[in-house]
C-alpha cells in the first residue's frame, strides 16, 4: 500500500472510531461506534439498497453488518425499518423490542412503534369520539377584518377548505393551514349574500344566494351562470339556505322561503320540489328546513324547529325520520365515518348520527354561549372544521387520542447522488394511517448532523477531534407535494384458474377496458402478472399479450401470495399513486397462501403506499376486502353498469402524503465512509411527528 492509500484509510478509521454514541434529546438518532470495518461496509450498503426500495436486499444487508457487530443499535435500527418496509412488521417489532424498552429510547422510535402496534389492533369503536378546538381562525382581529359569518364549509382533497362567507359576500379558499389562497367575489355583479354550496366531481360549484333567490353554477373552467327566479312557482326561490348534489350530478337546494327542498339537473334546469305537508305520508311539512345531505338514494333534511333530520327518497317521497325531537337547532349536515353516520352542526354542539342504529352522539360542545354552529364537516387530515355564524369563526377540531398519537412522519428515501446537494422524499401520515395532505414549507423543519474533524496539537501530539452539532438544513428548498404530481403505475394480476378459463369474454371485456381506461393522461400502461402456479411479471403496455395469457388454458390452482408480491415490490420504490390492480372470480381461498400471510401483503402494500383493487367477475371474499380496505383500495365489479372508467379515476385522484426537499449539506463525508444522519418535523395545529434516518454521499 502506497503512503496516500494509507493515510487515506487510517483518516477514514480513525473518523468512525472517534463518533461518540449520542444519547437521547434533541438529536436521538443512534450513534454507532463502528469497531469493524465489515459491519461498517455492509451497513453503508444496505442503507444504501434500502434508499433505491430494494428492502430484501437491505435486510440481508444489516443482517451481515449485525453479525460483524452484534448488538449495534443504529444497526439494528435500520434493520428494524427494512422489515417494516418488506411488510414483516411483526419481525420489526421483534427487533426493535430491546430499543423501545430501553430507558433511553428516543421518542421517535418509542412513537413510531406504538404506531405500528396500534395500527395491528382493532379500531376504535365508532362513537368513541371527543374532540377539542386546536385552531380557530378569526373573522376580525382588531381593525383587521379577514371574513364574516361563515355559513357554509367543504373540506377539499388538496387539504384546503372552501368557505362560504355570507357576511362578506365571498367564497374564500383556506390553504391546510389557515393561510386564504383565494377570495371569489361573484364577478361584475357581485354573489348576493352567498349561504351554501355544493361540489359536482368534475369541479362544478353551486352556490345558493340568500338574498339574490338564485344558485350560481361556476364550472371547473371558470364559466359561470345563475339560474333559478324569485317566487313560488316552479324554478321559484326564495332565500336558498344549503345544498347537495347525489350521485348522478343532481342539485337539491333547500328553498327555506318557500319550506320545501327544489331539485334541479347539472346545468341548472328544474325538476321538481317536495316538502309540503302529505297526509298520504304522514309527513308534516317543512316547518324551518335547513341543512341537507344526499347519499345511497336518501335525502336527508335538517328542521331547526322540528329539531329532527326528515327523510326522502330521490324522487321527494317522505320515507321516515331521524334523531325524532333530540337536536337542539340542527342545521347544516355532511357525512361522517365514511357515510356511515351524519355529521350535524347543532347551533351550540356538533353531534352524529349512526345511519344504522340511529344514535345520537355528541362529539363537540362549544364553550362561547355565544356560538352559532352552523356548518361542520370532516376534513381531509382527520379533523373537523366548524363554522361559527355568529362569532365569524372557523374551529379546527382534532380527536384528543390523535392529539397523543400526533403525526407518523417518514423519510422514505434520501438521493445523495449529486452530493452536497442532498433530496429527499417525505410521507406524513396520521394515527389511522392516512395520508396528511396540503402541508407546505412552513410546516416543516429539516436538520442535520454536522461532524466536524479538526487536528490539534495536544502535548506536541497530533490528535484528530470529532465534534457534531445539531444545525438547520442549509439552503433547505420545498419542492412540492406528490398530491400535485400527475402520473401513476399500475401492475396486473391476473387470476390463472379453471374457474376464470371458463369466462373468457368476461375477462376480454375487462381487460380491454382497464387497458384503456389505465393508460394515458400521465399514467404509464400497466405490467402484469399472472397469479398462475409459478407467477411471473410480463410486458407492460401490451393488451395483446395480456390477452394471449389470460385466454390460455390453465392448469392447477394459482399462487396469490406470490402473483401479489410480485406485483408489489416491481413497483418498489414505490411512486405517488402506484396500485395493485387484481382481476379475477373473486375468491381467494387458503391454498392461494404458503410462503406469505394475508397481513404480510397488506403491510408491504400499505407501508409502501401502494393501493389495492379487485375487479372481480364473480362475488369478491374477505381476504380481497380486507386487502383493499387496510391499502385504501377499493372493490370493482367487472360488469358494472358505469364500467371501470371510476377505478381509474380514483387511481389518478388519490392523496399520498408525499412531500420533497432539497438542501446542501455542510457535514464531512469521510470520503462517502462517514455516516450521515438528518432529521423531518412536521407540524399542523397542535399536532406533530418527527422522524429521522441517515445516509452517505458517494465515495470518492
Amino acid at each position: 500500500m502506497n503512503t496516500r492509500r494509507f493515510a487515506l484509510a487510517s483518516l477514514i478509521a480513525l473518523s468512525l472510531a472517534f463518533v461518540p454514541p449520542r444519547a437521547g434529546g434533541a438529536w436521538a438518532q443512534y450513534g454507532s461506534v463502528m469497531k469493524s470495518s465489515g459491519a461498517a461496509e455492509q451497513l453503508r450498503l444496505g442503507v444504501q439498497s434500502y434508499h433505491r426500495g430494494r428492502y430484501a436486499e437491505s435486510i440481508l444487508l444489516f443482517e451481515k453488518s449485525l453479525a460483524y457487530q452484534p448488538g449495534d443499535a443504529l444497526i439494528e435500527y435500520w434493520l428494524g425499518r427494512a422489515y417494516l418496509k418488506a411488510g414483516y412488521e411483526e419481525t420489526a417489532l421483534r427487533v426493535w423490542r430491546p430499543l423501545v424498552d430501553a430507558s433511553d429510547v428516543p421518542p421517535f422510535l418509542r412513537a413510531k412503534a406504538e404506531s405500528l402496534r396500534a395500527s395491528r389492533a382493532v379500531a376504535s369503536a365508532a362513537g368513541s369520539y371527543h374532540f377539542v378546538e386546536v385552531e380557530r381562525f378569526e373573522g376580525k382581529k382588531g381593525k383587521d377584518s379577514f371574513f364574516s359569518r361563515p355559513s357554509a364549509i367543504i373540506p377539499r382533497p388538496d387539504g384546503s377548505l372552501l368557505v362560504i362567507a355570507h357576511g362578506s359576500n365571498e367564497v374564500i379558499t383556506l390553504d391546510a393551514s389557515g393561510v386564504a389562497r383565494q377570495r371569489l367575489r361573484g364577478g361584475l355583479s357581485g354573489f348576493d349574500r352567498p349561504y351554501g354550496a355544493a361540489y359536482l366531481p368534475d369541479g362544478t360549484l353551486f352556490i345558493t344566494e340568500f338574498n339574490g333567490d338564485r344558485v350560481s353554477r361556476i364550472a371547473a373552467d371558470g364559466s359561470a351562470k345563475t339560474f333559478g327566479t324569485k317566487g313560488r312557482a316552479g324554478d321559484g326561490l326564495i332565500g336558498p339556505h344549503y345544498a347537495a348534489v347525489d350521485s348522478e350530478g343532481y342539485l337539491y337546494v333547500v328553498d327555506f322561503g318557500n319550506a320545501r327542498v327544489s331539485k334541479f339537473d347539472d346545468q341548472g334546469a328544474f325538476i321538481l320540489a317536495f316538502g309540503t305537508k302529505s297526509a298520504d305520508s304522514g309527513f308534516p311539512g317543512f316547518a324551518s328546513p335547513t341543512g341537507i345531505y344526499v347519499a345511497d338514494g336518501i335525502v336527508y333534511v335538517a328542521d331547526s324547529i322540528a329539531k329532527s333530520i326528515y327523510k326522502f327518497d330521490e324522487s321527494g317521497n317522505f320515507v321516515g325520520i331521524l334523531a325524532e325531537g333530540e337536536l337542539h337547532l340542527p342545521e347544516g349536515i355532511s357525512a361522517w365515518e365514511g357515510g356511515r353516520s351524519l355529521l350535524v352542526a347543532d347551533t351550540d354542539r356538533i353531534v352524529s348520527i349512526d345511519l344504522r342504529t340511529e344514535t345520537v352522539s355528541e362529539l363537540f360542545r362549544a364553550s362561547s354561549k355565544k356560538a352559532r354552529l352552523v356548518g361542520a364537516a370532516p376534513d381531509y387530515n382527520g379533523n373537523l372544521v366548524a363554522c361559527d355564524f355568529d362569532e365569524s369563526a372557523i374551529s379546527v377540531l382534532s380527536d384528543v387520542s390523535s392529539l397523543a398519537a400526533g403525526y407518523d412522519v417518514e423519510i422514505q428515501s434520501i438521493d445523495s447522488s449529486s452530493f452536497p446537494k442532498v433530496t429527499l422524499d417525505v410521507v406524513v401520515r396520521d394515527k389511522d394511517g392516512q395520508p396528511v395532505v396540503g402541508l407546505r414549507e412552513g410546516n416543516f423543519y429539516l436538520s442535520e448532523t454536522v461532524r466536524r474533524t479538526t487536528q490539534v496539537d495536544e502535548g506536541g501530539k497530533a490528535v484528530l477531534r470529532t465534534e457534531e452539532t445539531i444545525e438547520p438544513a442549509s439552503d433547505a428548498t420545498f419542492l412540492g407535494s406528490g398530491d400535485k404530481a400527475p402520473g401513476s403505475r399500475t401492475v396486473l394480476v391476473l387470476e390463472r384458474s379453471a374457474a376464470m378459463g371458463a369466462l373468457k369474454e368476461s375477462q376480454r371485456a375487462a381487460l380491454a377496458e382497464l387497458y384503456a381506461k389505465l393508460s394515458g393522461e400521465g399514467r404509464l400502461g400497466p405490467s402484469v402478472v399472472t397469479a398462475g402456479p409459478s407467477p411471473a411479471l410480463q410486458s407492460s403496455g401490451d393488451l395483446q399479450a395480456a390477452l394471449r395469457i389470460a385466454l390460455s388454458p390453465a392448469s392447477g390452482r394459482g399462487r396469490f401470495d406470490l402473483a401479489l408480491r410480485l406485483a408489489a415490490t416491481s413497483l418498489l420504490p414505490s411512486g405517488n399513486r402506484d396500485a395493485v390492480v387484481y382481476l379475477g372470480i373473486g375468491a381467494v381461498d387458503e391454498s392461494s397462501f404458503a410462503g406469505t400471510t394475508l397481513a404480510e401483503l397488506a403491510a408491504l402494500m400499505r407501508n409502501n403506499g401502494l393501493r389495492f383493487f379487485a375487479v372481480v367477475l364473480g362475488e369478491p371474499d374477505a381476504s380481497l376486502r380486507y386487502l383493499a380496505d387496510r391499502t385504501g383500495g377499493g372493490i370493482y365489479s367487472a360488469s358494472r353498469p358505469r364500467g371501470l372508467g371510476d377505478l381509474a379515476e380514483e387511481i389518478s385522484r388519490a392523496a399520498t402524503g408525499r412531500y420533497r426537499f432539497t438542501f446542501v449539506s455542510k457535514a464531512e463525508t469521510s470520503f462517502g465512509q462517514g455516516y450521515l444522519a438528518l432529521g423531518v418535523e412536521a407540524y399542523l395545529y397542535k399536532k406533530s411527528g418527527k422522524d429521522e434516518l441517515g445516509y452517505y454521499a458517494p465515495l470518492k
